[in-house]
């Protein structure tokens, strides 16, 4: 099962990127003010998960009317809104996830942001925004990654430890490569003329990026 975490992060054209999103997952999560998100896009989240401060009592009400499950922690707690929503989705038997709406604002909590999906990568964690996709790929989780879009940039970016990664298709292609922590190696690639790139992580933990770059194509997941 997949399900779409949304989150509540100023991001411009959130809301159309929402509404496919939404139509491609079994149930969604609003991570508290993203409950507000959502009845700006016109979706309806099954359940709002949080502590409530970032989401106004009016628009609390009218999820709770429009039938979503609303589990509302106290604001003193050890666990940000969107661990306790990865929670709730695995409660629910979700076995990958999709997240949006959680990587602009304030840095700290995009860092954190990413920092959940990395402890989450069983789940093969998807960033979806709408000049952005991040995947985490992991031999925990999801191991291989096809892209398409000629041209396109993609970066990988290790975490936590070095990764063992190859890159099919791109222009500067990698076979079993080690990449280092925050190592600049594997940042800027580009999809060749095949249209197609293949990414296997063999050992650790990376980010898979593929950033809208001068309104050019950008890579999507085939």
């Amino acid at each position: 099962m997949r399900a779409l975490l949304v989150c509540a992060a100023p991001v411009v054209g959130t809301c159309e990127l929402l509404g496919r999103l939404a139509a491609s997952v079994d149930f969604v999560i609003a991570v508290d003010g993203g409950g507000a998100v959502c009845l700006e896009a016109g979706v309806q989240p099954d359940v709002v998960v949080g502590d409530m401060d970032s989401l106004a009592p009016g628009d609390l009400d009218r999820l709770r009317e429009l039938g979503a499950d609303i589990y509302q922690f106290s604001a003193d707690k050890d666990a940000s809104d969107l661990e306790l929503a990865v929670i709730e989705a695995r409660r629910r038997g979700a076995t990958s996830i999709v997240v949006t709406a959680a990587s602009s604002g304030r840095p700290d909590h995009a860092l954190a942001a990413l920092g959940v999906m990395l402890s989450a990568r069983d789940l093969s964690p998807h960033l979806a925004e709408p000049e952005v996709d991040i995947w985490v790929l992991s031999t925990q989780g999801r191991a291989l990654l096809s892209l398409e879009g000629e041209g396109a940039t993609v970066s990988l970016v290790a975490f936590g430890s070095s990764a063992v990664v190859s890159v099919k298709g791109v222009v500067w292609e990698l076979d079993e490569i080690g990449l280092d922590p925050t190592s600049s190696l594997g940042l800027s690639n580009r999809i060749g003329d095949g249209g197609c790139a293949q990414i296997a992580v063999s050992e650790g933990v990376i980010l898979a990026i593929a950033p809208q770059v001068n309104g050019a194509v950008r890579a999507q997941a085939i």
